[in-house]
């Protein structure tokens, strides 16, 4: 229904902008926590997932140290980051990079 479908529209708008704040608080997380290479491409990227530019020795410490999950190719679900979690996801790939 016409009803349905705006609603499902106006949900999705607001799932859209709130993946794209959390790409940019990422980049901003990451440059606070101290990482010094530009991280700025996560801003460019599109869709609920990112490409980190990690290694895969990166991602196997940041699963098995921090308790943060992603592909051993680098691939992070950015719809999972919050305001509970992006702090320590931040410092957790600090320590790794």
């Amino acid at each position: 229904t016409p009803t349905l479908r705006a609603l499902w529209e106006k949900e999705l708008g607001e799932m859209r902008v709130r993946i794209k704040a959390m790409r940019q608080k990422l980049v901003d997380g990451l440059k606070a926590a101290g990482v010094k290479e530009d991280m700025s491409f996560i801003t460019t990227q599109i869709g609920m997932f990112s490409y980190s530019g990690l290694t895969k020795d990166q991602m196997v410490r940041l699963r098995n140290e921090f308790g943060v999950y992603g592909t051993d190719t680098g691939r992070m679900c950015v719809a999972a980051l919050n305001s509970k979690n992006i702090d320590h996801v931040c410092a957790s790939i600090a320590k790794v990079m």
